[in-house]
């Protein structure tokens, strides 16, 4: 398999606010658990790791409204990064949440990686709730739901963490991080208890990982490399059904977390637990969504 395919980045969005306390200690004792673990996956050849840590809008929060730390493959500079972070302030509810995705969307991310963001927060982004200081939004103009477009166009995959009890307490902090997801292809997880996740983190990363195995099966039934996939080409119904047999018939399966209930917050580790599922038709689209993007850059 080309190296190019087993390329991982993955970067990390953390809010830094006050109420984050507990959730941001526990990324920090075990940063470097979840990149032991993603560097066992015998398909992951390369991992960056990067992180946007966030706060609020000036006069909100004085201190930064975000901490850029480019995408590595040095993960001790990324650790020293994560324990440098620290939970205080914040102002008003909503947090500073479309600047750090419009960010994450400017970091150097490699074309030829399968592409992660976590956002870890408990706090909507502003211009969705009713008595925000910035009703249509954040006083730098980004948006929230326009980079998580921007994100999807990127081939990045956002997965949005809900932080529990905290992200309840407003009306749509739920709703939005969902769309967040939704935006991307990514996936909301409603967290309960910080020590888990070190498990979402990774399970998270399994999942994509495993999609460079679907990647790889479709370039060698194609015969071509990824350079030479025919980005072009329409791949009709017919065509995804047929290239879903080959793969199933090859043996490769998927790894996935079970999809939970936004009013279910994971509660043990069980909740999370990464099971093997067949490839079907959404895959393949997706597969080939991805190569078609790297193709033509």
């Amino acid at each position: 398999m080309s190296e190019k395919l087993g390329q991982l980045d993955l970067v990390f969005i953390v809010d830094n606010t006050g109420s984050m306390g507990p959730y941001i200690q526990n990324v920090k004792t075990k940063i470097l658990e979840i990149i032991r673990t993603i560097k066992k996956e015998e398909l992951c050849h390369r991992l960056r790791v990067g992180l946007v840590s966030y706060r609020d809008h000036p006069p909100e929060e004085t201190t930064y409204i975000t901490q850029k730390y480019e995408l590595s493959s040095d993960t001790s500079k990324i650790e020293q990064n994560v324990l440098q972070m620290d939970a205080s302030g914040g102002g008003d509810g909503p947090e500073a949440v479309s600047t750090a995705l419009q960010v994450m969307n400017k970091m150097e991310f490699l074309n030829e990686s399968a592409k992660i963001a976590v956002l870890i927060g408990d706090a909507p982004p502003h211009g969705v709730e009713s008595g925000d200081r910035w009703p249509q939004g954040t006083p730098d103009g980004a948006k929230w739901d326009a980079e998580a477009k921007k994100s999807f166009d990127k081939g990045i995959i956002v997965h949005t963490v809900g932080c529990f009890p905290e992200i309840t307490n407003y009306q749509k902090g739920v709703e939005t991080y969902e769309k967040i997801a939704g935006l991307s292809q990514g996936r909301f997880i409603p967290l309960e208890k910080a020590e888990l996740l070190v498990n979402i983190i990774t399970g998270l990363a399994v999942e994509e990982i495993d999609k460079i195995a679907i990647q790889k099966s479709i370039l060698e039934d194609l015969g071509v490399s990824m350079e030479d996939f025919p980005a072009d080409e329409e791949f009709t119904e017919e065509k995804i059904s047929a290239m879903v047999m080959k793969v199933q018939a090859q043996g490769v399966r998927k790894r996935a977390m079970a999809e939970r209930s936004a009013s279910a917050p994971a509660t043990r580790s069980e909740d999370l637990a990464v099971e093997a599922q067949e490839i079907d038709e959404d895959d393949i689209r997706e597969a080939v969504r991805q190569l078609k993007s790297k193709s033509r850059k």
